[in-house]
């Protein structure tokens, strides 16, 4: 998925998949392949994780229902959609009509309780994104312009979301590509794309107390999409390269925010599009458009650790042209919009984390020893399991046990074998993700506990 004039004009064949049912599923890979509209583009979930949003390039908008993977509507009646924002309370999209000149400048409004547009909010230039402050009272819309004719747009516009009026016009620079807002809503940061070349882009920092530019980054290479991690401390950029598919972008650049440079730079796949953090922050997925030189491929999703900016396995093959990428506040899924094969793919993930330990029991008979090995665990996350599975081989094979997420986190296995012993604990959510065996070894004894 291009930046917007390469979403607009590029011509793309259709390829039909069935939505694929979900069933027990390993963490990061593709469960489900949704047919949307043609050349799907923006994506919005809403905060109670039920429903995904998806802008079509053919004007419309398919509501997607996460229970099924399913389209269960098509909202007609917008003008080149290319992104949607969900306000904080999940009743009001909002959908960019990006368009291609005068008097098709505007977001639509669509109740989520209806899936139908109610008005528009005009006076934009090729709006791009959207974000809208955590309270709700006002949004910040990137005016990225028109690349045919040259028009770029140079601002990001302030709305009241109350009446959805037009408060202030904040000049940043050519082509405003992209725009986050920090998870304590105090600054905005708008990228622009310049003209798509190595180093050219900026990225620019909004004070929303006084909305005006305090700082601009430069450094970037057709910035495409900003993500801010939970605590507000880092951005990381998208780097898609040119429109003209020469130069690509191979690269994701991480702002220290406090700073406000550029302190690394992580090397991904072809033309890095979109970009999402996982709600606990851990992980960050970034899809690779990988389309170089106009030459169809397969597109991938890598997955990047926060904590050191590392790529972690597996990389997750989806289909051509992931632009993009949205993951349910519930951390079960993430969804990537597939701009050439008009489809969406639905990645299931691991939405909790479990630590283990075990140790020995000995009991003492009159005439002989008995061993028991106990196993204890925690979890963490934000879809919790309802199920643990408990084995004693690593291909999953040998089950000890099954406990039920209401049980005590402990299961003892009474062996009457003194020799140290490897189990494989498996937890499994409420939608069937099920987790990386957990390998826990038993070589010591169990501490006294004191009663």
């Amino acid at each position: 998925m291009m930046k917007n004039f390469s979403i607009r004009y590029f011509l793309s064949f259709l390829f039909l998949f069935a939505a694929i049912p979900i069933d027990a599923a390993t963490p990061n890979t593709v469960v489900a392949t949704i047919d949307v509209g043609t050349n799907p583009t923006g994506i919005a979930i809403t905060p109670d994780s039920l429903f995904v949003y998806v802008a079509n390039s053919d004007n419309t908008v398919s509501v997607i229902s996460v229970a099924t993977n399913m389209v269960i509507a098509t909202i007609p009646g917008f003008n080149t959609p290319y992104s949607i924002t969900m306000n904080p309370a999940g009743t009001l999209a909002y959908v960019t009509n990006s368009g291609s000149g005068v008097g098709e400048n505007t977001i639509s409004i669509v109740p989520t309780i209806s899936n139908t547009i109610i008005g528009t909010i005009a006076g934009l230039k090729g709006p791009d994104g959207m974000v809208i402050t955590p309270d709700g009272q006002f949004g910040y819309v990137a005016n990225y312009g028109f690349p045919f004719p040259f028009d770029p747009g140079t601002t990001v516009t302030v709305l009241n979301m109350n009446n959805n009026a037009i408060l202030d016009q904040i000049e940043v620079g050519d082509f405003v590509s992209t725009i986050a807002i920090s998870p304590d809503g105090k600054f905005v940061y708008a990228a622009c794309y310049i003209d798509g070349n190595p180093g050219t882009g900026t990225v620019n920092v909004i004070d929303t107390e006084i909305n005006m530019v305090v700082a601009t980054i430069p450094g970037f290479s057709g910035p495409y999409t900003i993500a801010i991690t939970l605590d507000s401390k880092f951005a990381y950029v998208t780097n898609f390269g040119s429109n003209n598919f020469i130069p690509i972008g191979t690269t994701v650049s991480v702002i220290d925010l406090s700073s406000n440079t550029i302190v690394d730079t992580i090397d991904v796949g072809n033309m890095p599009a979109g970009i999402a953090i996982t709600p606990d922050g851990a992980l960050l997925y970034q899809t690779n458009y990988n389309n170089p030189n106009n030459v169809t491929g397969p597109g991938t999703v890598n997955i990047i650790r926060q904590s050191d900016n590392t790529i972690i396995e597996p990389t997750i093959d989806v289909q051509e042209g992931p632009g993009a990428i949205a993951i349910t506040p519930n951390g079960q899924y993430a969804y990537v919009s597939n701009y050439i094969a008009n489809t969406v793919s639905v990645i299931a993930l691991q939405a909790f984390q479990i630590v283990a330990e075990g140790c020995k029991i000995q009991n003492r008979f009159l005439l002989q020893k008995d061993f028991m090995n106990q196993i204890t665990w925690t979890v963490t996350g934000a879809s919790l399991p309802v199920e643990y599975l408990l084995y004693r081989d690593a291909e999953l094979t040998d089950l000890v046990g099954t406990i039920p997420a209401c049980a005590p986190f402990c299961y003892r296995d009474q062996t009457r074998s003194c020799k140290d012993a490897t189990y494989y604990l498996v937890g499994v959510d409420a939608v069937g993700t099920t987790s990386e065996p957990v390998v826990i070894s038993v070589t010591k004894k169990c501490k006294k506990t004191r009663k």
